[in-house]
């Protein structure tokens, strides 16, 4: 008798936990369709919305009702998700709107060719990996741009008028990323910012193009290292240094309108690469790219730079320059320097030990900076001029 009671209280329990189960199972179906409707009224109002900031919405587009997947260029998922937009070339103007930020489910967006204005929205579209916004007349982009596509593998953005504004690191979080093209797109800043984030995190991109730009420095040459790069298009910048090489099978377009020291690979005068050196101490700063280049710091076009008549720089002359960064050690390499005038910049971090070294230096003027640390010790032939600074022990 106890056995049959053991074997009822199994039987019981069994049956409650298939009942627990498929009570569950309820739930996260009525759960999801729930979802799956707020999504899909979520992505309505954002189309809506999208009408209304449009200036030429297509003629199938209403802003108030409709479903959304019957309208022209817009594609849904089977659960009624608006999963893509192609609107490219349909000559559109206005705006987009700020709810574009709720088509979480998008996965390709597509806005190129047309003469849409003002800001690009936040995207948080973690599916989405193909977006256009070439040859439209955006101003800005959002500050973490391209933060939240982390599935991004085309992105292209050429000819746009925006501020001047940096390569986005936030880039680093999209590793299938295969195509970044932002030519004639007001990217600035030092290149080398640009090259460490390819370098170290896409490591599929295939297609780099940042033409009609106006980035700075040098290009490493660890570059031209990366195993799925297949063409790069780096014309019409300020990048100075020695001309970077790449694989046979890399079409490369690097060499036209930029500030390199040869029209060919090749080392640089080692002069020009300690001044090179310098700048990148400065952070490569556009007036120094546009005013040093070439192979030859005694052209006579060198800003702030003075020779004597064997071709060795002996004076440099950056004061009131609107400097920032720091003093390179590298400058020590300039032996037969006798001047060195940094007055009235930005210029923060230590002088370097280094220049003590300069036998034939005559006067270091760094007054009116941010520098700190301890004032190194020069000979006492050597006229220190360093007021307006909060070095140790002054």
């Amino acid at each position: 008798m106890s056995t049959t009671v053991h074997r009822q209280g199994c039987t019981t329990t069994v049956k409650r936990r298939q009942e627990c189960r498929l009570l569950l199972a309820l739930l996260l179906t009525c759960c999801g369709l729930a979802a799956a409707a707020a999504g899909r009224r979520s992505d309505a109002d954002a189309v809506a919305d999208l009408a209304r900031s449009l200036a030429r919405p297509p003629s199938t587009w209403t802003t108030a009702g409709g479903d959304p997947c019957s309208f022209e260029g817009i594609s849904c998922s089977s659960s009624g998700r608006v999963i893509a937009i192609d609107l490219a070339g349909m000559g559109l103007a206005g705006t987009l709107h700020p709810s574009l930020s709720s088509l979480t489910a998008l996965e390709s967006l597509q806005l190129g060719g047309n003469a849409l204005s003002g800001a690009v929205p936040p995207l948080r579209a973690p599916s989405l990996t193909s977006l256009s916004l070439d040859g439209n007349a955006f101003t800005s982009l959002p500050k973490d741009f391209p933060l939240g596509m982390p599935a991004l593998r085309h992105l292209s953005m050429d000819n746009l008028p925006l501020a001047p504004w940096p390569f986005p690191h936030a880039i680093a979080g999209c590793p299938s990323l295969r195509t970044f093209s932002a030519s004639n797109a007001s990217v600035a800043g030092p290149f080398q910012a640009v090259a460490a984030i390819v370098i170290a995190n896409l490591t599929s991109i295939r297609t780099l193009r940042l033409s009609r730009n106006a980035l700075t420095g040098v290009v490493p040459a660890a570059l031209g290292k990366i195993a799925s790069l297949r063409e790069i298009s780096l014309s019409n910048n300020f990048l100075q240094g020695p001309v970077p090489q790449f694989a046979a099978g890399v079409a490369a377009d690097v060499v036209d309108g930029n500030c390199f020291c040869l029209d060919e690979p090749g080392a640089c005068n080692a002069q020009v690469s300690t001044l090179l050196q310098a700048a990148e101490g400065f952070g490569y700063p556009f007036y120094l790219a546009r005013a040093w280049r070439g192979n030859d710091p005694c052209s006579g076009d060198w800003l702030g730079t003075v020779c004597d008549i064997s071709g060795s720089v002996t004076m440099i002359y950056l004061q009131h320059a609107e400097l920032s960064g720091t003093i390179s050690p590298a400058i020590a390499d300039l032996i037969d320097l006798e001047r060195l005038v940094l007055a009235g910049n930005n210029l923060t971090g230590e002088i370097p030990e280094s220049l003590t070294k300069l036998t034939k230096l005559e006067l270091l003027d760094v007054t009116n900076n941010s520098l700190t640390g301890q004032l190194p010790k020069f000979k006492p032939s050597v006229f220190v001029l360093a007021d307006g600074n909060a070095f140790i022990g002054e």
